[in-house]
Parts: C-alpha cells; sequence; structure tokens
C-alpha cells in the first residue's frame, strides 16, 4: 500500500495485486468510470474524489490505477496454489483434497456451477465462474475459517457477516484458489 495524500487527506493506495481483495476486485470490476476505480480501491466516496481540489491528485491516482491495471492484464495463469490465505485477519488453510470436504459444501458448489451453467446457456454466453467466486470459496472455507468445533451449515455460509470475512481474501490468493477448485470439480 502507498501511502497518499488527497485533498489534505491521507489514504492507502494499494500498488501490489496482493494488496487488493476480493470486494474491491469486484468493485474495481463494476466500475463505470476512473472516479468509480478510485472508489474501488481506496474506500473514498464518490463525492470526495470529485471535490479533490487539484488535478494533481487526480493524476496520482490515475497513474497508480495504470500500474494496477497492467498488472492485472497479465491474470493469475501462472499463480500457484497457495497452502494457506488470510480471511479477515486469520490465517486459513487451503483444502486440497474436495473429496475430504463436507458432502454439503460439494453439492452446494455442485448447485452453484450447475446454476450458473445454466444461466449461461440460455443467454448463449461462455461460462464466466467469476460471478460465483466468492461463494464457492465460503462454502470450502467454513470449516477451516471456524475451526474445531463447529459443523458444516449453508446458513452459516449465507450469513452476511461470514461472506464479508471472504471478501477480505486477497485476490492472488482467491483466484488461485477458485482455479484450483473448478479444475478439481466434476462435470467442468
Amino acid at each position: 500500500m502507498l501511502p497518499i495524500k488527497l485533498n489534505g487527506n491521507h489514504y492507502s493506495f494499494p500498488t501490489e495485486l496482493s494488496e487488493i481483495n476480493l470486494k474491491q476486485f469486484y468493485a474495481l470490476r463494476q466500475a463505470k468510470d476512473m472516479i468509480g476505480e478510485i472508489c474501488a480501491l481506496t474506500g473514498l466516496q464518490r463525492q470526495t474524489i470529485q471535490n479533490f481540489k487539484s488535478r494533481t491528485d487526480l493524476a496520482k491516482c490515475q497513474a497508480l490505477l495504470g500500474n494496477i491495471a497492467q498488472k492485472l492484464a497479465t491474470g493469475f495463469d501462472d499463480a500457484k496454489l497457495p497452502k494457506q490465505t488470510v480471511m479477515d485477519g486469520k490465517v486459513v488453510k487451503v483444502p486440497r483434497n474436495l473429496k475430504l470436504e463436507p458432502v454439503g459444501a460439494f453439492i452446494a458448489v455442485h448447485n452453484l456451477i450447475n446454476e450458473e451453467l445454466k444461466q449461461c446457456a440460455e443467454k448463449k454466453v461462455d461460462f464466466d465462474p467469476m460471478p460465483i467466486i466468492p461463494q464457492l470459496l465460503a462454502h470450502y472455507f467454513y470449516l477451516p475459517y471456524m475451526g474445531d468445533g463447529v459443523l458444516y451449515s449453508d446458513e452459516g455460509v449465507e450469513d452476511e457477516g461470514y461472506m464479508e470475512k471472504v471478501h477480505t481474501i486477497p485476490i492472488t490468493d482467491a483466484i488461485p484458489i477458485a482455479n484450483f477448485f473448478f479444475r478439481r470439480y466434476p462435470n467442468l
């Protein structure tokens, strides 16, 4: 993170992909313009950015966005599967053998993938796994995150507070982990 001063206030701007979490990544993908992209990565409100007093602040952000865009353009295809990741500040082990995970997680993810495949077929578009990555990760990280003595639960996985924690996973871990899950998953 690069500490920067914008409009007289101090903020942090990610300079490495590992500093961008799932929530920021999805907000960045949905951003319609440069102001939306700055909001996604800094947490600044749109009105704050619109009221910058100096174009220098905007130029700084534009340069930092260009840096991130170049790094995102290289993709994650060659990224290795991490042994662990950080979720809401807690180190969580990445499941490697999905056959040992609860059948409830398998069924929930199976349903997610099938529903997405069905929607893609109806729209006559190629399968895009991006919309379901947070849910997929949520199902397979529920037990590793919650720890011993907790049973798998669809309700627990769908809890808004838990999903917020899933969205804190760094994108450099989330995409390779999701790719691993998709490659290991039957019928894809």
